[in-house]
């Protein structure tokens, strides 16, 4: 390899270096930004604290669900945000509408 190249290869080396670090510090800074903003009291925004232990959505996941469909996400997206079945993500969908509808 000349010496051009291998130069070339260790500003590289130094640019990923540099790269690398200030992800982490971005990193860092969000994580301190989001622990400052949760309440100690906060609900789960893990999805999995969203079921009950039969595996059916709890009220929380039902509500966060509904969110999300007002949000415009479509069913298959939710099924697999909260590992459930596109059927079981559509019926709360259908459920979803008929209460918008009612209003």
């Amino acid at each position: 390899m000349d010496a051009a190249t291998l130069a070339g290869l260790h500003a590289l080396r130094t640019e990923a270096n540099g790269l690398r670090n200030a992800f982490d510090a971005f990193t860092r800074h969000l994580n301190t930004l989001i622990a400052d903003e949760t309440h100690k009291d906060a609900p789960s925004v893990n999805l999995a604290d969203w079921k009950r232990p039969d595996g059916r959505l709890d009220d929380q996941g039902v509500k966060a669900m509904k969110a999300m469909f007002a949000a415009g996400r479509t069913v298959t997206e939710i099924a697999i945000d909260f590992d459930v079945t596109v059927s079981a993500a559509s019926h709360r969908k259908r459920t979803w509408q008929a209460s918008q509808a009612s209003r």
